[in-house]
């Protein structure tokens, strides 16, 4: 009886310290997998590029340049943005910068003079591109004129001014009209005062994005709906390695980017839903260019055939560069 109560007695005790053990921190513990938590990009996650221009691959999706006229208008001697009419088939609209008058001109894109478009509203403190785009109407295009020129870097506050397309029904041409009334988008940059050549709005988000002029390209963005009550400041998106951009267009389906400086024009295309955000992260191709001097605008076709290019000089060619497919 002694025998079997010590025998129970260790294995009380055995159990004892196993429990004991079992509830020690500082006992080893099974290993485990660690987990690993891959936070989602959002759409103005900043992003950093870099690869050289120079050495990038072309692509084959378009012609070589075709000119198709000459700047037929006079008063047209620093054109700084053009834009492809949607209201009158195979036109563009352009815009000067400062020092011109408060005018838009619409043109054939062989160069032949159509109208004037008197903005009585706004001055010319420095415009320097546009584009045609979807706006707060969605069955209407807007044209969207960007004052973003500021070489001194003095202003804070940007401008990009907002109205309808008009439509030309039983107009005669050559046109003048006086438009009193735009919306009016303001804004600053969250880094300091920019000079910047280049508008281009995402047909899909109506997001509008900046690109600047230095040394290396920031990309901004004003999410829809922008506001026209009161100033509010850009997101700053990321940064491209190219320098003194003057231009910069998203296609009519919102596939394709185009951004250009005064030697070579870069072509981004989407290969799946990509946002424009997150196809500027990828390495683009060089798209052909017939080198202007003083070439600043650049815009695609409404309807998606290629896109144009032009001088600011006077009296200047316009380019066209058909899509091969």
């Amino acid at each position: 009886m002694k025998m079997k109560g010590k025998m129970i007695w260790q294995l009380l005790l055995g159990v004892v310290i196993a429990v004991v053990q079992g509830c020690d921190k500082s006992a080893p513990q099974p290993s485990k997998t660690p987990v690993i938590s891959t936070p989602t990009p959002t759409p103005d996650q900043y992003f950093t590029t870099n690869y050289n221009i120079v050495s990038l691959g072309f692509t084959t999706d378009f012609e070589p340049a075709k000119k198709l006229g000459m700047v037929e208008n006079s008063s047209l001697n620093e054109i700084s943005g053009i834009a492809s009419g949607k209201g009158l088939p195979n036109t563009l609209w352009s815009e000067e910068d400062s020092g011109n008058e408060n005018n838009l001109y619409l043109m054939k894109t062989t160069g032949e003079h159509l109208g004037t478009i008197r903005m009585t509203s706004i001055t010319n403190r420095d415009w320097e591109d546009m584009s045609i785009a979807p706006g707060p109407v969605n069955s209407e295009s807007y044209i969207y004129l960007a004052e973003i020129g500021d070489n001194k870097r003095v202003n804070a506050d940007k401008y990009i001014f907002r109205f309808q397309e008009p439509t030309f029904v039983s107009t005669t041409f050559p046109f003048t009209i006086d438009l009193p009334v735009v919306d009016k988008i303001t804004f600053s940059y969250p880094d300091g005062n920019k000079n910047a050549e280049a508008v281009m709005i995402d047909p899909a988000t109506k997001d509008i994005y900046i690109v600047s002029k230095e040394n290396q390209a920031v990309i901004y963005v004003a999410r829809y709906p922008q506001d026209i009550a009161k100033s509010f400041v850009m997101t700053k998106l990321g940064v491209l390695p190219i320098s003194d951009v003057t231009s910069a267009d998203i296609s009519v389906d919102g596939n394709e980017i185009v951004i250009k400086n005064y030697a070579l024009i870069l072509y981004w295309k989407k290969s799946g839903n990509e946002s424009i955000t997150q196809l500027l992260h990828k390495e683009p191709l060089r798209a052909p260019y017939q080198i202007e001097e003083k070439g600043e605008a650049i815009c695609w076709a409404a309807d998606g055939s290629g896109y144009y290019t032009t001088s600011e000089l006077p009296s200047q060619p316009i380019y066209f560069y058909k899509r091969k497919n």
